[in-house]
Parts: structure tokens; C-alpha cells; sequence
């Protein structure tokens, strides 16, 4: 599935977002709060890695895990 340009996760009905590919590139209001989107919990929670906090992980493999420990947050509800 290929991705879609940064869309801003304010503007899109949480319904919609389900259907969003974890690892997109989304944003919150402003270009400059860019995050990547991991996920919807059942709860209706959505679950983004904010560039911001991606950076303060220090190592890529820090970042790498930062990542994967968010989207296992996103996922794990789901039976």
C-alpha cells in the first residue's frame, strides 16, 4: 500500500482514521507538529509518535523501539 501526503489527524473523523496506514506521516493543526500515525485503539484512542519525542530517544535503535513499543500500545487490545 503506498503512502498518502501528511494529512492533518484533526481534520479527519476518528471513523476514518481506522482505515489510515500505521506509519503515515500525519500532523496536528500545523505542518510543523508532524508525527507518525501508529494506530486506533479500540477505545477510540489514536496513537501517533510525535517527531518531537522521536528525536529525545536519542539512538536509532532507541527510536526504533520508542516506535514499536507505541504501535504494540496501538494494537494490543486487539484479539
Amino acid at each position: 500500500m503506498k503512502f498518502s501526503p501528511s494529512f492533518d489527524i484533526w481534520a479527519v473523523p476518528a471513523a476514518l482514521l481506522k482505515h489510515a496506514q500505521p506509519g503515515q506521516w500525519v500532523y496536528a493543526g500545523d505542518r510543523s507538529n508532524k508525527g507518525r500515525f501508529l494506530g486506533v485503539k479500540r477505545s477510540g484512542v489514536i496513537v501517533v509518535a510525535w517527531l518531537g519525542n522521536i528525536r529525545n530517544q536519542g539512538t536509532h535503535a532507541a527510536r526504533l523501539e520508542y516506535i514499536r513499543n507505541l504501535r504494540n500500545y496501538a494494537i494490543g487490545d486487539r484479539k
